[in-house]
């Protein structure tokens, strides 16, 4: 495979593991040490070790019922060893609970990120942010979720 089809081939997966909550597979899309910005969502921007980034989704994600993260063709531009990419995303996160009167949100806007082709020649995301972010639905969600992980842990 090209460069191009194995950094495509990344970028899926991203949101096929994250969906599934394959919090293995998700920790070996990323460098070691990677960088996270979301800001535009009213979050902020994190440098962490990969095992610290993932820790910090498994405290949140298995709180929802179901997660779809759609992320579009990316816009893939190379150089060498580093790649930066530029990808449409929407996600739709739902609690299914009788007492919610809107169980549902949804966010969205572009995936920026750069990637990282390492010495096993493995292309790995080094920066993940969040740009032009959207939101509707229940803000709350993403709260009551992580009450929700912390109680079943």
């Amino acid at each position: 495979m090209s460069d191009r089809d194995d950094i495509a081939n990344t970028v899926a997966a991203l949101a096929i593991h994250v969906d599934a909550r394959d919090w293995g597979a998700l920790t070996a899309l990323f460098t070691p040490v990677a960088t996270t910005d979301y800001r535009s969502l009213g979050g902020d921007v994190r440098t962490q070790t990969r095992e610290a980034l993932i820790a910090g989704w498994r405290k949140m994600l298995p709180g929802f019922t179901r997660t779809e993260h759609l992320i579009g063709t990316p816009l893939i531009a190379v150089s060498g060893v580093r790649a930066e990419i530029r990808a449409s995303v929407t996600a739709w996160h739902t609690i299914e609970d009788a007492g919610l009167a809107n169980g549902r949100w949804i966010a969205g806007g572009r995936y920026e990120m750069a990637l990282e082709k390492g010495a096993d020649g493995v292309w790995r995301i080094a920066r993940l942010a969040l740009a032009n972010a959207w939101q509707e639905g229940n803000s709350d969600l993403p709260r009551l979720a992580r009450e929700r992980a912390a109680a079943q842990s």
